[in-house]
């Protein structure tokens, strides 16, 4: 009897034809997408219940959690942080049992906010992520089908740039966005309070699936006795999905008609955050009586703690930006909030200080910091926001800590504090009705070129968007890496350089000591 090692296990689950399992899955999503926009129910819960009894979606979805997701090294209560080969090719065998799947229960892990407190997660097992994961492949495409146009969080394709669009489109001086009211809502423990019954009957599954769904919800944390009645578990795969689905139409409250078929888009939401542009004749006290009665019928209120009416001239803080329409001569800016801008100089300071780690990869950290930054707010008017202070103080900082000459130590303050300037609002946003299970990928294509600068953009584009080791297009939603073929990461010739998934890239030869760490034994 032969026995299979470890290498075979690994050899056979590389093997595995990634780029068929990818158009077969997105081909059945097409197809439920198709059927929702027909509101053929029939049809769609056909279609759910063959795509999760496909090979191609559960091998996906064991794949993602394991290899791609950004937690995927996160432990439920069994403790597996990880899984090897044979374990992902057992685990996708197990996802046959779907209809009779029993949920664990969650690990209870607290993550610190800005404001002092701590949010709970929830974190469900590898196995039970597989789970969601593949029952998020079904019902994704079903509320992709009726999104609303003023919805941008949380779906694949559509940013916090759409919403910063629009908002220009809304205010800027030629639609007359001095004379508007912004009102800003924010839900009172909006995860925690959704109303499970509520939840489930916008939910359009097999009953199998919802029965496997239900469970996922009703699973409650180890430490906590009962089951829960209400919330959605943060930490969950398919969390987010659901908080979009149960506050589908909120954003639309307040549109108006233009035509028999079409509506001016008046509400912007990312996830449980949105704000509404209201003209100089309506009242705000009317949209607000309509947004407390949707939420009351989902077990939700608004908190008024966080939530306001303001004028356009006045301004607001929204996703990390300040808006503002300018008196005298109406004119709609955007920049970095003193929130976000004062957060990034704090953890900037922070991390020069912190002595733990040799001065050089310290000014590297600092590099990352920055350009994460910089690169978020890339298309707001950073004429308003001062920079030189925290130039001035990383100078006198390293002079006086150093024995960095001045002449080094301005040509790191140079190469570290750099951006890629932007025009000013020059984001082209996202086209209201699209999705990414519509078909249309040379439209996808083009966009998500956006999302990169520099030699990754490059080489993406010498790649047609296409991972050089597994040949699978790129999603809007994975980590790609940039490899660099002979170990030296300040070579960048284009010879040199290959995009990878993060998965693939701890294959490649060079990163052999990483391959084998990530192995267990």
């Amino acid at each position: 009897m032969t026995v299979k090692t470890i290498k075979f296990y690994t050899d056979e689950w590389k093997g595995l034809p990634w780029k068929t399992f990818q158009k077969n899955l997105y081909r059945l999503q097409h197809r439920i997408y198709k059927a929702s926009k027909e509101n053929d129910v029939e049809t769609i819960k056909s279609l759910q219940t063959l795509l999760v009894g496909s090979k191609c979606a559960k091998y996906l979805a064991v794949r993602q959690v394991t290899q791609l997701n950004m937690g995927k090294r996160s432990a439920g209560v069994d403790g597996m942080s990880k899984l090897n080969p044979k374990e992902r090719i057992q685990l996708a065998a197990d996802l046959s049992q779907l209809n009779n799947w029993k949920h664990e229960k969650l690990r209870r892990v607290f993550i610190p906010k800005e404001n002092g407190t701590k949010r709970p997660l929830g974190i469900p097992t590898i196995k039970d992520r597989a789970m969601q994961c593949l029952i998020k492949y079904a019902l994704e495409p079903v509320y992709e089908a009726s999104a609303s146009n003023g919805n941008f969080g949380f779906r694949s394709g559509h940013s916090t740039w759409d919403i910063q669009k629009y908002m220009f489109n809304n205010l800027n001086s030629s639609a007359k966005g001095n004379k508007k009211t912004i009102v800003e809502i924010d839900i009172s423990k909006c995860f925690h309070n959704i109303n499970h019954e509520k939840l489930m009957s916008l939910v359009i599954l097999p009953k199998g699936l919802k029965n496997a769904l239900r469970s996922a919800l009703k699973a409650g944390v180890l430490t906590e006795r009962e089951q829960t009645t209400s919330g959605i578990p943060q930490g969950g795969v398919i969390s987010p999905l659901l908080a979009n689905i149960a506050l589908h139409g909120i954003e639309d409250l307040q549109n108006e008609k233009v035509s028999s078929t079409k509506s001016m888009q008046r509400g912007f939401r990312y996830a449980d955050d949105m704000v509404f542009i209201l003209k100089e004749s309506e009242d705000p006290e009317q949209l607000l009586l309509k947004i407390t009665k949707f939420l009351k019928e989902r077990g939700l209120n608004i908190n008024e703690t966080k939530s306001q009416t303001v004028p356009s001239t006045k301004g607001f803080n929204f996703l990390g930006w300040h808006f503002l329409v300018k008196l005298g001569n109406n004119k709609f800016v955007c920049f970095p909030s003193k929130k976000n801008h004062n957060a990034m100089k704090l953890k900037v300071k922070n991390t020069v200080k912190d002595t733990r780690y040799p001065l050089k990869d310290r000014l590297k950290m600092v590099k990352t910091i920055y350009r994460g930054w910089f690169h978020y707010n890339r298309y707001c008017d950073m004429s308003q926001i001062n920079l030189w202070s925290l130039h001035y103080w990383v100078y006198k900082y390293l002079k006086k800590s150093s024995k960095m000459p001045s002449n080094e130590i301005i040509e790191h303050i140079r190469g570290i504090f750099t951006g890629h300037n932007q025009k000013v609002n020059g984001f082209i946003a996202c086209k209201g009705s699209k999705s990414i299970y519509d078909n249309d990928w040379l439209y996808w294509a083009k966009r998500n070129n956006k999302r990169f600068t520099g030699p990754l953009l490059t080489t993406l584009a010498i790649q047609e968007y296409r991972c050089k080791s597994c040949n699978l297009l790129f999603s809007t939603e994975e980590i790609i890496e940039l490899h660099h073929k002979d170990g030296d990461n300040k070579n960048h010739q284009p010879a040199n350089l290959a995009a990878l998934h993060r998965s693939c890239h701890q294959y490649e030869a060079i990163h052999g000591e990483k391959r084998k760490r990530d192995i267990p034994k």
